[in-house]
């Protein structure tokens, strides 16, 4: 075989154009650049440089925001997405805040409003809702997908949610005496729906309680009254009359004790005076208990009223233990 030789200047014409069919087929380096809107709405990657050939761009919106779609050299929603870097490009990612549905219920419906109302409102702001009751009302507190009773109520909006103000009806309560000769442990007011009030009335000698007027038991002191509506209730006093006057005098010796028997009804008064050097004196009820301290006498008036009947003493011990003292004792029960 014969072979036939290929001159040198045609075999470096060959390489050379290879080399230009190679070159030609490299990628040219082209700048990119992104954006976000709003600021602070999410984050693009990778967000910026030279890229040959193709790219694959990430959006990755921030807490409570969700991206929306590209703009500038890009377009569409798909995400990530693939761009192909034939020039320069300037792209943007759109992100949209998210949105939360509030609705707020009353109950009862006109007990009271809420401000401001249920509606959408940004993911991740918190929003100060404020309740003012109606009239004969009173805020109780929040329910279904809130709680407790703050007012206002600062809520954190991560999701929709459903609240509720509850509300409870009040009603009036008016207090007054005939005659005016005591007191009465509650002077009246506003009081929830329901409420049973304790009521106490406390006469000023030589007045006793009577009866009531308008409560749950008229008849009984303490009693109540039911706040189912608005209430107007009376304590009726009335006027005791002076009995005979009783006298007591005794000599005690040193150190020694004696005691008066005094028998009452309820509600009878007893006035009084008590005299003579080196006595103490205290009264007590039937069952012990301490109704009066009268301390160390000299002369001493008293007055003290039966909160329950029967035998009420007055006990007396003379602390000069080295000689006997006498005292004297002039009272009057007021039936």
């Amino acid at each position: 075989m014969r072979i036939r030789k290929i001159p040198l200047t045609l075999c470096t014409s060959m390489i050379i154009c290879l080399f230009s069919v190679f070159s030609s087929c490299t990628p040219a380096t082209h700048q990119l650049s992104t954006s976000v809107t709003p600021n602070g709405g999410g984050k693009v990657s990778p967000s910026s440089g030279p890229f040959q050939g193709k790219v694959t761009l990430v959006a990755t919106p921030a807490q409570n925001y969700e991206f929306i779609g590209w703009a500038g050299a890009a377009s569409g929603n798909t995400n990530p997405l693939t761009v192909i870097m034939n020039s320069d490009k300037q792209i943007v990612a759109q992100f949209k805040r998210l949105q939360s549905s509030i609705q707020i219920s009353l109950n009862p419906p006109d007990g009271g409003t809420v401000r401001p109302p249920g509606g959408m409102y940004d993911s991740g702001s918190t929003v100060v809702f404020t309740v003012t009751p109606a009239d004969g009302y009173r805020f109780l507190n929040w329910g279904t997908d809130a709680s407790g009773s703050n007012n206002p109520l600062n809520m954190v909006i991560n999701n929709s949610k459903s609240i509720t103000a509850n509300f409870i009806k009040q009603y009036t309560l008016a207090v007054s005496a005939d005659p005016n000769a005591g007191t009465v442990s509650q002077k009246g007011g506003m009081y929830d729906a329901g409420t049973a009030v304790n009521l106490k009335a406390t006469s000023v000698f030589p007045y006793a309680f009577s009866n009531w007027s308008g409560t749950d038991n008229d008849n009984t002191n303490p009693t109540t009254v039911t706040m189912n509506a608005n209430k107007s209730v009376t304590v009726n006093y009335k006027k005791l009359t002076a009995g005979q006057p009783v006298k007591d005098s005794q000599t005690i010796w040193g150190g020694g004790n004696t005691s008066v028997a005094i028998e009452l009804n309820q509600s009878e008064w007893v006035q009084g005076e008590l005299w003579g050097p080196f006595f103490t004196a205290v009264i007590q009820d039937p069952n012990g208990a301490i109704v009066k301290n009268l301390g160390a006498i000299q002369d001493v008036n008293f007055t003290f009223q039966a909160t329950i009947a029967g035998h009420y003493t007055l006990a007396l011990v003379n602390t000069n233990v080295l000689s006997a003292a006498a005292y004297n004792l002039n009272y009057t029960i007021y039936h």
